[in-house]
């Protein structure tokens, strides 16, 4: 997969060398995305336009899910390994957040323990609900957070 400036998220082919899906999924430049681990027809998107949305490959007329909430763009998504609706975002809005698009309020906790833009985040495969993250402020956070013990 690749991402584009243009707002779209773009599934290659890299041995034909071709675009076999394009995606209009954002109206700015996606930063980030990531497959889910238990199914292989979604994956997250993040982007400039402070959203996070969730795509099924097989129907991509509408997202999934759209999970609104940052304040600035966002730069990386991750899915928890541990569940299939359990997604987590970072943002230059200093903040770190969590969500279950499976819900109908889909935000589980928003973490603030960053003072300048968090870039950098990933769930431990080995140990559930541990996740890591870091920032500008040249901190590295390893952290379990509630919201995720509680998540399906």
């Amino acid at each position: 997969h690749l991402l584009s400036g243009d707002g779209t998220l773009r599934v290659w082919d890299v041995k034909a060398a071709a675009c076999r899906l394009a995606v209009p999924a954002h109206k700015a430049e996606i930063l980030s995305c990531d497959w889910c681990k238990y199914d292989q027809n979604l994956v997250a998107t993040g982007s400039v336009d402070c959203s996070v949305c969730v795509w099924d490959l097989r129907n991509v007329t509408q997202p999934v899910s759209q999970l609104l909430g940052h304040s600035y763009a966002i730069r990386r998504v991750k899915f928890s390994p541990f569940s299939r609706t359990v997604l987590a975002s970072c943002s230059y809005d200093f903040t770190v957040r969590f969500w279950d698009f499976g819900r109908r309020l889909p935000l589980l906790d928003t973490v603030e323990h960053h003072s300048e833009f968090v870039c950098g985040l990933d769930f431990n495969l080995h140990v559930p609900h541990q996740v890591v993250d870091c920032s500008w402020d040249e901190t590295v956070k390893i952290y379990s957070p509630s919201c995720l013990a509680a998540a399906p």
